[in-house]
């Protein structure tokens, strides 16, 4: 049986992933956020528009004794279709953040050490439309059958879009891993990028 889960009263949704990255050394921050931000854009799961980028919470306290602390949320939302939809929520929190240079042949490099923690929950909801009154639960006669559609009828249809979901969040777990363990001298073309780090200041 598909083990559905109803949160928020009236919203339902199906568990697809969830992980958690903790890294603990030499990172850039700026540069970590841009290449989380660019590969959610060219998966098509966000818009490049900054005007629309999902971030919902955005904090920095400045502790020059003990270093900085960041939380960023970003609550990510991908229509599939008219019925099911794609939840991407993305907890970012950092400690212990305080800039810093590193050397490599010679030449001084700008980052920063502290630690981030990435938590990563990905739901696949269904019925969504319902949140705007147009939804199968707003329909006199499609009401009656909403459970029974994507526990039996359309059940192959939801295990598809649950597994293509978990693809995305695990991939996704796999390029964040792959760019931390990367040299924080590596060069990125810091200058001229077309993605902004909300919050994290001017990319100009």
């Amino acid at each position: 049986m598909v083990d559905l889960k109803h949160t928020f009263s009236d919203r339902i949704f199906l568990p697809a992933a969830r992980f958690r990255i903790k890294h603990r050394d030499y990172f850039h921050l700026k540069l970590l956020y841009r290449m989380m931000y660019h590969w959610l854009v060219e998966e098509g799961l966000v818009s490049r528009s900054s005007v629309d980028f999902p971030e919902t919470y955005y904090l920095n306290r400045e502790k020059p004794k003990k270093g900085d602390e960041v939380m960023i949320w970003w609550r990510i939302k991908k229509e599939v279709d008219k019925y099911y939809r794609y939840i991407i929520n993305v907890n970012f929190k950092v400690i212990y953040l305080r800039k810093t240079e590193v050397m490599h042949q010679g030449q001084k490099f700008d980052t920063n050490w502290g630690e981030v923690e990435i938590i990563v929950e990905s739901r696949l909801e269904m019925d969504w439309q319902h949140e705007c009154g147009t939804g199968w639960r707003d329909h006199p006669f499609l009401k009656n059958f909403n459970e029974l559609f994507h526990k039996r009828i359309f059940k192959k249809e939801l295990e598809s879009f649950k597994l293509e979901l978990y693809r995305y969040s695990y991939r996704f777990q796999e390029a964040i891993k792959t760019y931390l363990q990367r040299p924080v001298y590596l060069p990125e073309g810091e200058k001229g990028t077309l993605w902004p780090e909300l919050g994290l200041g001017d990319t100009k």
